[in-house]
Protein backbone atom coordinates (compact mmCIF):
# COMPACT_ATOMS: atom_id res chain seq x y z
CA UNK A 1 0.00 0.00 0.00
CA UNK A 2 1.47 3.31 -1.11
CA UNK A 3 2.10 5.50 1.64
CA UNK A 4 1.98 8.72 -0.81
CA UNK A 5 -0.56 10.64 -2.26
CA UNK A 6 0.68 11.65 -5.93
CA UNK A 7 -2.66 13.91 -7.07
CA UNK A 8 -4.78 16.55 -5.33
CA UNK A 9 -7.61 18.83 -6.47
CA UNK A 10 -7.99 22.57 -5.09
CA UNK A 11 -11.26 23.86 -5.19
CA UNK A 12 -11.35 27.25 -6.67
CA UNK A 13 -14.41 28.13 -8.65
CA UNK A 14 -16.65 29.67 -6.75
CA UNK A 15 -18.29 33.11 -6.73
CA UNK A 16 -16.66 34.21 -3.21
CA UNK A 17 -20.64 36.46 -2.85
CA UNK A 18 -20.21 36.92 1.12
CA UNK A 19 -16.61 38.40 0.20
CA UNK A 20 -17.67 40.76 -2.48
CA UNK A 21 -16.91 44.02 -3.43
CA UNK A 22 -13.27 42.23 -2.89
CA UNK A 23 -14.38 38.91 -5.15
CA UNK A 24 -15.73 41.12 -8.26
CA UNK A 25 -11.67 42.36 -8.52
CA UNK A 26 -10.07 38.92 -8.13
CA UNK A 27 -11.05 34.74 -7.32
CA UNK A 28 -11.53 34.38 -3.52
CA UNK A 29 -8.44 32.14 -3.94
CA UNK A 30 -6.88 34.91 -4.87
CA UNK A 31 -6.99 37.62 -2.33
CA UNK A 32 -3.42 38.30 -0.42
CA UNK A 33 -2.86 36.84 2.76
CA UNK A 34 0.30 38.39 4.04
CA UNK A 35 0.81 39.87 0.34
CA UNK A 36 0.78 36.48 -1.40
CA UNK A 37 -2.12 34.93 -2.96
CA UNK A 38 -4.20 32.92 -0.50
CA UNK A 39 -4.23 29.45 -2.84
CA UNK A 40 -0.42 29.98 -2.65
CA UNK A 41 -0.71 28.13 0.86
CA UNK A 42 -2.57 25.12 0.19
CA UNK A 43 -0.23 24.67 -2.29
CA UNK A 44 2.78 24.64 -0.71
CA UNK A 45 1.45 22.47 1.48
CA UNK A 46 0.17 19.89 -0.95
CA UNK A 47 3.81 20.03 -2.38
CA UNK A 48 5.28 19.82 0.49
CA UNK A 49 3.66 16.37 1.12
CA UNK A 50 5.01 15.23 -1.88
CA UNK A 51 1.99 15.41 -4.23
CA UNK A 52 3.55 16.06 -8.00
CA UNK A 53 -0.11 16.66 -9.82
CA UNK A 54 -2.61 19.48 -8.77
CA UNK A 55 -5.93 20.09 -10.67
CA UNK A 56 -7.65 23.44 -9.81
CA UNK A 57 -11.36 23.77 -11.20
CA UNK A 58 -12.03 27.28 -12.42
CA UNK A 59 -15.12 29.57 -13.34
CA UNK A 60 -15.33 32.90 -11.50
CA UNK A 61 -12.90 35.26 -13.35
CA UNK A 62 -11.21 31.98 -14.43
CA UNK A 63 -8.26 33.36 -16.59
CA UNK A 64 -7.09 35.30 -13.28
CA UNK A 65 -5.52 32.45 -11.55
CA UNK A 66 -4.08 30.79 -14.03
CA UNK A 67 -2.19 34.28 -14.77
CA UNK A 68 -1.29 35.00 -11.22
CA UNK A 69 0.12 31.26 -10.37
CA UNK A 70 1.99 32.01 -13.96
CA UNK A 71 4.23 34.19 -11.99
CA UNK A 72 4.77 31.98 -9.43
CA UNK A 73 7.54 29.12 -8.50
CA UNK A 74 5.87 25.86 -7.76
CA UNK A 75 8.57 24.13 -9.44
CA UNK A 76 7.24 20.40 -7.92
CA UNK A 77 3.79 20.81 -8.80
CA UNK A 78 2.06 20.05 -12.54
CA UNK A 79 -0.77 22.28 -12.39
CA UNK A 80 -3.70 21.35 -14.21
CA UNK A 81 -6.57 23.41 -14.52
CA UNK A 82 -10.93 22.53 -15.08
CA UNK A 83 -12.68 25.07 -16.69
CA UNK A 84 -16.27 24.67 -15.32
CA UNK A 85 -19.28 26.67 -17.77
CA UNK A 86 -21.14 26.46 -15.11
CA UNK A 87 -20.63 25.32 -11.73
CA UNK A 88 -20.71 22.22 -10.58
CA UNK A 89 -19.95 21.86 -7.19
CA UNK A 90 -17.33 19.77 -4.89
CA UNK A 91 -18.91 16.56 -6.10
CA UNK A 92 -19.33 17.18 -10.19
CA UNK A 93 -16.12 19.22 -9.87
CA UNK A 94 -13.88 15.71 -9.12
CA UNK A 95 -16.55 13.69 -11.40
CA UNK A 96 -15.01 15.87 -14.16
CA UNK A 97 -11.41 15.22 -14.08
CA UNK A 98 -12.14 11.85 -13.02
CA UNK A 99 -9.51 10.70 -15.82
CA UNK A 100 -6.92 11.87 -13.75
CA UNK A 101 -7.50 11.31 -10.35
CA UNK A 102 -9.55 7.50 -10.18
CA UNK A 103 -6.33 6.10 -10.30
CA UNK A 104 -5.57 6.29 -6.50
CA UNK A 105 -6.37 7.80 -3.64
CA UNK A 106 -5.86 12.25 -3.70
CA UNK A 107 -6.39 15.39 -1.28
CA UNK A 108 -9.37 17.39 -2.07
CA UNK A 109 -9.62 20.66 -0.46
CA UNK A 110 -10.73 24.28 -0.66
CA UNK A 111 -8.62 26.91 -2.01
CA UNK A 112 -9.98 29.26 -0.11
CA UNK A 113 -9.26 28.63 3.68
CA UNK A 114 -5.80 28.87 5.42
CA UNK A 115 -4.63 26.40 7.77
CA UNK A 116 -1.30 24.22 8.60
CA UNK A 117 -2.64 20.60 8.90
CA UNK A 118 -0.02 18.11 8.10
CA UNK A 119 -0.97 16.31 5.17
CA UNK A 120 1.64 13.41 5.56
CA UNK A 121 0.11 13.00 9.56
CA UNK A 122 -3.48 12.97 7.56
CA UNK A 123 -2.76 10.10 5.12
CA UNK A 124 -1.25 7.99 8.07
CA UNK A 125 -3.87 8.31 9.99
CA UNK A 126 -6.39 7.51 6.56
CA UNK A 127 -4.12 4.59 5.68
CA UNK A 128 -4.41 2.99 9.26
CA UNK A 129 -8.44 3.42 9.82
CA UNK A 130 -8.86 1.30 5.93
CA UNK A 131 -10.64 4.49 5.49
CA UNK A 132 -12.24 5.15 1.59
CA UNK A 133 -12.83 8.98 2.78
CA UNK A 134 -10.86 11.14 5.79
CA UNK A 135 -12.14 14.45 6.47
CA UNK A 136 -10.30 17.35 8.56
CA UNK A 137 -12.05 18.03 11.27
CA UNK A 138 -11.94 20.51 14.26
CA UNK A 139 -13.64 20.74 17.48
CA UNK A 140 -16.98 22.81 17.37
CA UNK A 141 -17.06 26.39 18.61
CA UNK A 142 -19.83 28.55 18.29
CA UNK A 143 -21.33 29.56 15.12
CA UNK A 144 -20.12 28.03 12.06
CA UNK A 145 -20.58 27.90 8.33
CA UNK A 146 -18.77 24.63 7.35
CA UNK A 147 -20.62 21.15 8.02
CA UNK A 148 -21.07 19.81 11.43
CA UNK A 149 -20.61 16.40 11.83
CA UNK A 150 -20.91 13.51 14.13
CA UNK A 151 -17.76 11.66 15.25
CA UNK A 152 -17.85 8.53 17.11
CA UNK A 153 -15.21 7.16 19.20
CA UNK A 154 -13.56 5.17 16.34
CA UNK A 155 -13.01 8.64 14.75
CA UNK A 156 -15.75 7.35 11.93
CA UNK A 157 -18.18 9.79 10.93
CA UNK A 158 -21.68 9.07 11.72
CA UNK A 159 -23.68 11.40 9.96
CA UNK A 160 -23.77 15.07 8.75
CA UNK A 161 -26.03 17.31 10.88
CA UNK A 162 -27.51 20.67 10.62
CA UNK A 163 -26.94 23.61 12.92
CA UNK A 164 -29.62 22.37 15.29
CA UNK A 165 -28.92 18.51 15.49
CA UNK A 166 -27.93 16.96 18.77
CA UNK A 167 -25.39 14.45 18.76
CA UNK A 168 -26.64 10.73 19.75
CA UNK A 169 -25.01 8.84 22.44
CA UNK A 170 -21.41 9.08 23.10
CA UNK A 171 -20.82 10.90 19.91
CA UNK A 172 -19.53 14.50 19.55
CA UNK A 173 -20.53 17.25 17.41
CA UNK A 174 -17.44 18.36 15.24
CA UNK A 175 -16.91 20.82 12.19
CA UNK A 176 -15.61 20.00 8.60
CA UNK A 177 -12.49 21.75 7.72
CA UNK A 178 -12.60 21.77 3.80
CA UNK A 179 -9.93 19.22 3.50
CA UNK A 180 -10.53 15.69 2.59
CA UNK A 181 -8.13 12.19 1.27
CA UNK A 182 -10.17 10.11 -1.15
CA UNK A 183 -9.81 6.70 -2.34
CA UNK A 184 -11.07 6.32 -5.97
CA UNK A 185 -14.20 4.10 -4.77
CA UNK A 186 -15.96 7.94 -3.92
CA UNK A 187 -16.71 8.01 -7.53
CA UNK A 188 -19.30 5.16 -7.24
CA UNK A 189 -21.49 7.41 -5.37
CA UNK A 190 -21.36 10.32 -7.38
CA UNK A 191 -23.83 11.00 -10.22
CA UNK A 192 -21.64 11.43 -13.71
CA UNK A 193 -22.34 14.59 -14.76
CA UNK A 194 -24.04 17.72 -13.45
CA UNK A 195 -23.85 19.58 -9.92
CA UNK A 196 -23.33 17.51 -6.54
CA UNK A 197 -22.42 17.67 -3.52
CA UNK A 198 -19.35 15.74 -2.02
CA UNK A 199 -20.55 15.77 1.35
CA UNK A 200 -24.27 15.58 0.89
CA UNK A 201 -24.19 12.95 -1.93
CA UNK A 202 -21.29 10.63 -1.62
CA UNK A 203 -20.62 10.48 1.99
CA UNK A 204 -24.08 10.18 2.73
CA UNK A 205 -24.15 7.08 0.74
CA UNK A 206 -20.99 6.18 2.04
CA UNK A 207 -21.80 6.31 5.44
CA UNK A 208 -25.33 4.68 5.02
CA UNK A 209 -23.89 1.66 3.13
CA UNK A 210 -20.98 1.25 5.85
CA UNK A 211 -17.87 2.28 4.11
CA UNK A 212 -15.40 4.04 6.58
CA UNK A 213 -15.94 7.98 6.71
CA UNK A 214 -13.39 8.80 9.51
CA UNK A 215 -12.71 12.23 10.66
CA UNK A 216 -8.81 13.53 11.34
CA UNK A 217 -9.21 15.89 14.15
CA UNK A 218 -7.14 19.57 13.63
CA UNK A 219 -7.22 21.81 16.15
CA UNK A 220 -3.97 24.60 14.99
CA UNK A 221 -4.67 27.28 13.13
CA UNK A 222 -7.59 27.90 10.37
CA UNK A 223 -8.86 30.65 9.18
CA UNK A 224 -12.15 30.81 7.16
CA UNK A 225 -11.58 33.75 4.67
CA UNK A 226 -15.53 34.21 4.27
CA UNK A 227 -16.71 38.03 5.13
CA UNK A 228 -14.58 41.25 4.49
CA UNK A 229 -14.41 41.49 8.24
CA UNK A 230 -12.69 37.69 8.43
CA UNK A 231 -10.29 38.32 5.63
CA UNK A 232 -9.03 41.58 7.56
CA UNK A 233 -8.99 39.90 10.69
CA UNK A 234 -6.80 37.40 9.38
CA UNK A 235 -4.49 39.70 7.69
CA UNK A 236 -4.19 41.80 11.22
CA UNK A 237 -3.03 38.66 13.13
CA UNK A 238 -0.45 37.99 10.31
CA UNK A 239 0.87 41.73 10.92
CA UNK A 240 0.24 41.38 15.01
CA UNK A 241 2.31 38.42 14.64
CA UNK A 242 -0.36 36.34 16.36
CA UNK A 243 -0.63 34.33 13.12
CA UNK A 244 2.55 32.83 11.42
CA UNK A 245 1.74 31.82 7.93
CA UNK A 246 2.92 28.01 6.59
CA UNK A 247 5.19 28.53 4.41
CA UNK A 248 6.07 30.62 1.58
CA UNK A 249 5.02 32.84 4.84
CA UNK A 250 5.01 36.35 4.20
CA UNK A 251 5.85 38.75 1.45
CA UNK A 252 7.87 41.15 2.72
CA UNK A 253 8.99 41.87 6.49
CA UNK A 254 6.98 42.82 9.87
CA UNK A 255 8.53 45.16 11.52
CA UNK A 256 6.18 47.56 14.76
CA UNK A 257 3.23 45.48 13.33
CA UNK A 258 3.41 46.98 10.01
CA UNK A 259 4.14 44.32 7.24
CA UNK A 260 5.62 46.06 4.42
CA UNK A 261 5.63 44.50 0.86
CA UNK A 262 8.54 45.18 -1.95
CA UNK A 263 8.91 48.42 -3.31
CA UNK A 264 5.90 50.06 -1.37
CA UNK A 265 6.53 53.84 -0.40
CA UNK A 266 5.67 55.73 3.10
CA UNK A 267 6.21 58.98 3.58
CA UNK A 268 8.30 59.86 6.66
CA UNK A 269 5.50 61.90 8.02
CA UNK A 270 3.24 59.09 7.47
CA UNK A 271 1.72 57.22 10.72
CA UNK A 272 1.54 53.71 9.88
CA UNK A 273 0.30 50.90 12.56
CA UNK A 274 -0.42 49.23 14.54
CA UNK A 275 -1.76 46.22 12.69
CA UNK A 276 -1.42 46.97 9.05
CA UNK A 277 -0.78 45.27 5.77
CA UNK A 278 0.91 47.32 3.04
CA UNK A 279 0.91 45.72 -0.52
CA UNK A 280 3.93 45.59 -3.04
CA UNK A 281 4.21 48.31 -4.57
CA UNK A 282 1.78 50.99 -2.81
CA UNK A 283 2.18 54.55 -2.00
CA UNK A 284 1.26 56.17 1.63
CA UNK A 285 1.76 59.88 1.03
CA UNK A 286 2.29 62.60 3.28
CA UNK A 287 -0.26 63.50 6.15
CA UNK A 288 -1.92 59.79 6.12
CA UNK A 289 -2.86 57.80 9.34
CA UNK A 290 -3.30 54.07 8.53
CA UNK A 291 -3.88 51.36 11.77
CA UNK A 292 -5.94 47.97 11.13
CA UNK A 293 -6.01 47.85 7.55
CA UNK A 294 -4.85 46.43 4.34
CA UNK A 295 -3.56 48.38 1.55
CA UNK A 296 -3.70 46.05 -1.47
CA UNK A 297 -0.25 46.10 -3.88
CA UNK A 298 -0.43 49.15 -6.04
CA UNK A 299 -2.97 50.93 -4.31
CA UNK A 300 -2.41 54.76 -4.42
CA UNK A 301 -3.68 57.00 -0.93
CA UNK A 302 -4.39 60.34 -1.31
CA UNK A 303 -2.34 62.86 0.99
CA UNK A 304 -3.60 63.29 4.72
CA UNK A 305 -6.09 60.02 3.87
CA UNK A 306 -7.02 58.60 7.36
CA UNK A 307 -7.84 54.78 7.02
CA UNK A 308 -8.40 52.51 10.17
CA UNK A 309 -10.28 49.48 9.64
CA UNK A 310 -10.57 48.95 5.52
CA UNK A 311 -9.20 47.12 2.92
CA UNK A 312 -8.05 49.48 0.13
CA UNK A 313 -7.82 48.67 -3.00
CA UNK A 314 -6.60 50.05 -6.31
CA UNK A 315 -10.27 50.66 -6.93
CA UNK A 316 -12.23 51.25 -3.49
CA UNK A 317 -12.27 51.68 -0.10
CA UNK A 318 -14.11 48.93 2.08
CA UNK A 319 -15.11 49.36 5.42
CA UNK A 320 -14.73 45.94 7.25
CA UNK A 321 -15.41 46.90 11.08
CA UNK A 322 -11.97 46.00 12.12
Amino acid sequence: MKERVYNAMVLAAGFGTRLRPLTELVPKPLVPVGNRPLIIYPLHLLARAGVRRVVINLHHLAEKIPEELAQHKLPTLDIVYSRERKILGTGGGIVRVRKLLAADRFFLMNGDTLHNVNLRALLRFHLERGASATMVVRPLRGKVDFTPLELDGEDRIVRLLDATTTPRGRTRKVMFCGIHILEPEVFDFLPRSGFSCINRTAYTAMIERGLKVCGFMYDGPWYDIGTPARYLAVNLDVAGGRLKLPPPGTLGRIHGQVLRGPRSRVAPDARVGPRVVLGAGCLVPGGCRISRSVIWEGAVLEPGQKVFGEVVTGKFRLRCNG
